[in-house]
């Protein structure tokens, strides 16, 4: 694959991580398994954001921290009945 494809993945990554985070802090508590996910994520996102930005390819890194950003913004304050 290339490092522009891979990118948006990353971006992907990032944004489903930033929901985890901000799903476990809107929680009753921190699940081991979802604390593990949401940090493979994040770190995937990272990595392959990072490669894709360094390969010249700036938008999947920024797409992926923004919507991480608002991810875990609109988990945290969204009302959930549990």
């Amino acid at each position: 694959m290339d490092t522009h494809l891979l990118g948006y993945v990353g971006a992907v990554c990032l944004i489903a991580g930033g929901v985890g985070w901000g799903a476990q802090v809107s929680s009753e508590g921190v699940t081991g398994r979802m604390f593990v996910l949401t940090v493979a994520l994040t770190a995937v996102g990272i990595t392959l954001g990072a490669r894709a930005f360094l390969a010249g390819f700036d938008v999947p890194l920024i797409l992926g921290a923004v919507g991480a950003v608002a991810g875990a913004t609109l988990m945290i304050f969204t009302r959930r009945d549990d």
